[in-house]
């Protein structure tokens, strides 16, 4: 998946820009997205429709199937993948987010919910604090703090332009690297 990705699982930050995603691609408010972790990683999405029935994507845990279907829809590709067995997974368990613990995902619906250029402020802030926990520049529990830190500190734009987004950008990550040199544990 490569090292950013990583670090975005491991912090839900990845879960957050997905929230972020989904609005947008499919037209949804914050209250009608809900994240909930599934350990055994074989359900990759569940879309609940209005009558209370739901259709899931099922695999095994690897991105690559999700991934093929996305690239090959409507239609379907022939693969050598694994193929997923029921019976060496038995159980499917879920759980609710621990918000408190991985505050990325909090912060991701909080730049949802202000809106404007708030989700391009999280994702470039982001994209510095994972950069900086690779170079061993900040802890892991550091990242939301310098997340959160850059959200209340860049110009906020209710309506942005596209120039805005691309000043926000640089902006954000401005202050991210200059938070950095200032203070090694924002």
């Amino acid at each position: 998946m490569g090292n950013k990705v990583t670090i975005d699982s491991a912090s839900l930050m990845n879960k957050g820009l997905e929230v972020i995603e989904a609005k947008w691609l499919f037209d949804l408010s914050p209250s009608q997205i809900e994240v909930i972790v599934h350990p055994q990683s074989v359900i990759h999405s569940i879309v609940q429709f209005v009558d209370g029935s739901m259709k899931a994507q099922l695999g095994p845990p690897d991105m690559r199937g999700p991934i093929l279907y996305a690239f090959s829809f409507p239609g379907r590709l022939m693969t050598d993948f694994p193929r997923f067995d029921f019976t060496t997974c038995s159980q499917f368990t879920f759980e609710l987010p621990d918000r408190d613990l991985f505050r990325n995902l909090g912060l991701a619906y909080e730049a949802l919910n202000k809106g404007g250029n708030m989700p391009c402020i999280l994702n470039a802030a982001n994209e510095i604090a994972v950069q900086a926990f690779l170079e061993d520049r900040i802890s892991f529990l550091g990242m939301p703090r310098l997340i959160e830190k850059c959200m209340h500190s860049v110009s906020f734009i209710q309506k942005p332009t596209y120039e805005d987004y691309v000043q926000t950008n640089m902006e954000t990550r401005g202050k991210a690297l200059e938070y950095l040199l200032l203070d090694a544990e924002p």
